[in-house]
Order: C-alpha cells, then structure tokens, then sequence
C-alpha cells in the first residue's frame, strides 16, 4: 500500500515510483516486471487540474490510501477493470477476480479518507483527476454551481453512486488511455479531453435529475453484474460478443430481465451498444493515424474491409477512408 494527501497526483507518482525502486521520467513510471506491467503518468494542467493515467496489471493485490484533507477538491474517477488472462495465477482467484469486474465512473471529495484497491491479475485503465470550484464555475456558471453543489454532489458522493461508462465517454477516454500523447500542444490537448470528460459528467448528471423519477425493481447489486456485462462486452472487439445465453448466467439474470434492464441502464440494446462502442473504438485507432484501415478493421473483428467500411459510414457518416489524423487533429479529405 502506498498513501498520499495532498489533491496532487504528481506527488502520488513520486511515492509509487519510490515504493517500486523504479525510475519517474517525466512524469511517467513503468511498472518493473517484479511489480507487473504496465504504466502509470500524470501531469499538472494549466488550468490547476491535476489528472493521472494508468494502464496496469499488478502480480500481488495493490492499494492506495488518500488522507483526509482540508484542501477541499472533488475527484472524478473513470475505471475499466477486466481479467488479465495472461497473468500468471489468474485462474486461481477467477472466482474472487469476477467481482471486482465492470465499468464505472465515480466521484468522490477530499473531506474523506479514501482508498483504491487493485486485485492481482486484473488488468485496471483509470483516468483521473482533481477538480474545484472554481474550475466547475468556468463550466456551469455561478448559479448552476450552486445547485451542483448543494444539490447533485453531495447525494452522489454520500451514496458513492457508481455511474457506467456509457459510449459518450469512450472517445475521449481512448483519447488519454496510452502511454505516450504525442501531439504538438501536448498539455492543452490532455487539459480539453479532461475538461470534456468532466462536462459531460455535470450533463449526465444534470439529466438524470431532470428526468422523472421511475421506480426501477434493481438493487445495487444486480447494477453491478449489469457493469460487469458492459465490460466484457466490450473487452475485445477482435473477437465475437459473448451470446445473451452466456452473459445471462454470467449475470445470475434471466435473458428477458438481462436486456430490459441493460437498455433501461445504458439507453441502448446489448448489441446495439456492443456495436456503437465496437465503432468508436475503430474511430479512436483510426484518429491515432498509426494503423491502416484494414489493420483498424481487422483489430475490431472485421475480416472483410467492405463490411467495416460500410458498417463504420452507417455509425459516422463517412468512410473510414475520409477520415486521417495528423498529429492528433482531425481531417476530412
């Protein structure tokens, strides 16, 4: 276990990379192979945002402490977390691993002590990052920040409300989840996804507020298996969904229940949203201009480059063809 206080994520890498014996080269640390595998980056944004980016999979169970602190910010939080099936052991705890298995964005506030767990073998994508007030009043403006405060936050933080991490998220998430960004205004390209991200965190929310309130028969509990259907469904796209049949026992739900509250919880059907999110992931590689489009193609499961190109001008409107990315700007041709 490794603890920190301060809002400052730049401070944490400093204590990972000191707790690991592992060298922090701006700002990055690269898990020793006797740790795991995988990296961890943070960075100070001008704005005062501090934001920190992990991909990892750890060989022994690994956690974080954040102490109380009078600094008073708020923490939004963006993890995937699925099955690392090439580490050694995984199959030995399956049954505890398949727990902790979902989706999920959560926020939380440094008032509170707060910790992070992260079992062995899993593999674990975080996006995270600090925020004030003063940041969320140059989003929402002075009055909405009072109903947000007052209103919205303090329900979702003391009831630690688990929201999913539904397609509008996914872009600017694969957007920030690799090891190096490499783009000519670095900096301020990290800073708009972030800002982004915690936009459309403040709409989601806004909207479900506004929308009339339902009596919907799910505990806490059969939300979670939900999550945990979400992240596996969109685990691998290289390889075929997993069938209703398997994904009901997966859920301990019968199929009917499975889909009507799967559509009820992420606003689409199971295969429709397999499908949306199967596109944008195949938009996110595309936009990173490393891949051809057969490689993109062949990457989300598509042996023909006909069907992907068809499929992918059905979602966006263009072909993959008239989309390219230079340095990380995006271009019609």
């Amino acid at each position: 276990m490794v603890s920190f206080e301060r809002p400052d994520f730049i401070e944490l890498l400093q204590v990972i990379s000191h707790k690991f014996k592992t060298k922090l080269t701006d700002n990055l640390v690269q898990l020793p192979a006797a740790v795991g595998k995988g990296y961890i980056w943070a960075e100070k944004l001008p704005c005062g945002i501090s934001v920190m980016v992990s991909d990892t999979s750890y060989l022994d169970d690994f956690s974080v402490l954040r102490h109380e602190c009078q600094e008073h910010s708020f923490m939004l939080q963006f993890t995937e977390v699925t099955l690392d099936e090439k580490a050694e052991g995984y199959k030995h705890n399956l049954r505890r691993l398949n727990d902790h298995i979902k989706s999920s964005v959560k926020l939380s506030h440094t008032l509170a002590a707060e910790s992070f767990s992260h079992p062995a073998t899993t593999r674990m994508r975080c996006v995270k990052f600090f925020f004030n007030k003063s940041h969320l009043s140059l989003l929402v403006g002075k009055n909405a920040l009072d109903e947000m405060l007052t209103q919205y936050f303090p329900v979702v933080i003391k009831n630690e409300t688990l929201e999913p991490i539904a397609t509008d998220y996914r872009i600017m998430l694969d957007q920030l989840l690799m090891e190096k960004i490499i783009h000519p205004l670095r900096i301020n390209h990290i800073q708009n996804r972030v800002l982004l991200l915690l936009e459309r965190f403040i709409i989601n929310l806004h909207n479900r507020k506004d929308i009339p309130a339902k009596k919907v028969k799910r505990s806490d509990e059969e939300t979670v298996r939900l999550m945990k259907v979400e992240a596996l469904l969109v685990k691998n796209f290289a390889v075929s969904p997993p069938t209703i049949d398997e994904l009901s026992r997966i859920s301990a739900m019968s199929p009917t229940k499975l889909k009507n509250d799967f559509k009820m919880l992420y606003g689409l059907p199971i295969y429709e949203y397999y499908q949306k999110n199967r596109m944008l992931r195949a938009k996110s590689l595309l936009l990173l201009g490393k891949y051809s489009i057969k490689e993109v193609g062949m990457m989300v499961g598509y042996s023909n480059l006909s069907h992907f190109a068809n499929t992918f001008k059905k979602e966006f409107g263009h072909l993959p063809s008239e989309l390219a990315a230079r340095d990380g700007v995006l271009l019609y041709n």
